[in-house]
């Protein structure tokens, strides 16, 4: 993702083509090119079978942001962004008559009753129920786990995906909202191999069976019969330490784990980063 702003030049906006015509994932922000170019390159993205994720940062109006979701792309906004609860249900109309999906991060505090438009619990709830996938994590702000089931069930009710990153100590609380159809994303870092074993395997049997899952990221090393145990109990192990070696126990779980990768929607733009 880039951080800064890029002046678009017509060397770029050729390789924003060219990726799209390969068929390509293609991710780029709203401020790297001008919208024409943006929009061609969705159309091409979708026609040759790739993906074509925009992130908004709030430079582009709602029309602009419907023609783009109509063409194909899939629009990954936020509440730092896009707080206005007609437009993104306006958006989320346009991403179904475009295929295409619409995602939000909520970054901030969940405000009860929040006025002067900054986001509430009943403004998520709404724009979850309007078919946009909904994106938390706990990581600078706290996170109430019966919002969360809310949420989840909201999303999941409308077709909609919620995902929620979890960072410090497993807490029995998530079993809410992974039995509510949340997706749970957490760190191996984050646990006590022997006293979270049983618990993680839960919330991971929760989400699955809720048609979600739980996404556990490898970090460092844990047992090999823990991480089989929770892939059998349909969690998603994502690897970030050296692969184990050719024909060890590791190598074979690893190439196992690769099988099954949770869909697109799962996750925020990347399955290895946790926000």
């Amino acid at each position: 993702m880039v951080s800064e702003k890029e002046e678009p030049s017509h060397g770029k906006v050729f390789e924003l083509l060219s990726r799209a015509e390969n068929g390509a994932e293609v991710t780029v922000r709203d401020d790297q090119q001008e919208f024409p170019a943006l929009l061609d390159a969705s159309r091409i993205c979708r026609r040759r079978g790739g993906r074509f994720r925009l992130i908004d940062s709030g430079r582009f109006g709602l029309s602009e942001l419907e023609w783009l979701a109509e063409a194909g792309a899939d629009i990954y906004t936020s509440d730092e962004a896009r707080t206005d609860r007609l437009e993104l249900n306006l958006l989320a109309m346009a991403c179904r008559r475009g295929k295409s999906a619409a995602v939000f991060f909520q970054r901030g505090a969940i405000e009860e009753n929040a006025e002067g438009g900054a986001p509430s619990l009943s403004f998520l709830l709404d724009i979850g129920r309007s078919g946009i996938d909904l994106h938390l994590t706990n990581r600078e702000v706290k996170r109430d786990f019966k919002q969360l089931a809310e949420l989840a069930h909201a999303c999941v009710r409308s077709g909609a995906c919620f995902v929620y990153y979890h960072c410090g100590s497993l807490s029995s609380e998530l079993l809410e909202p992974a039995r509510s159809g949340g997706w749970i994303h957490l760190s191996s870092k984050s646990l006590i191999p022997e006293e979270d074993a049983a618990l993680l395997a839960e919330v991971a049997r929760y989400a699955s069976a809720a048609g979600a899952g739980l996404v556990l990221h490898i970090e460092q090393g844990l047992e090999i019969r823990l991480l089989r145990d929770l892939f059998h109990s349909g969690a998603f192990l994502i690897f970030k330490i050296p692969p184990g070696e050719r024909g060890s126990l590791l190598r074979r779980l690893e190439d196992e784990v690769g099988r099954r990768r949770p869909g697109f929607r799962a996750y925020y733009l990347y399955l290895d980063f946790l926000p």
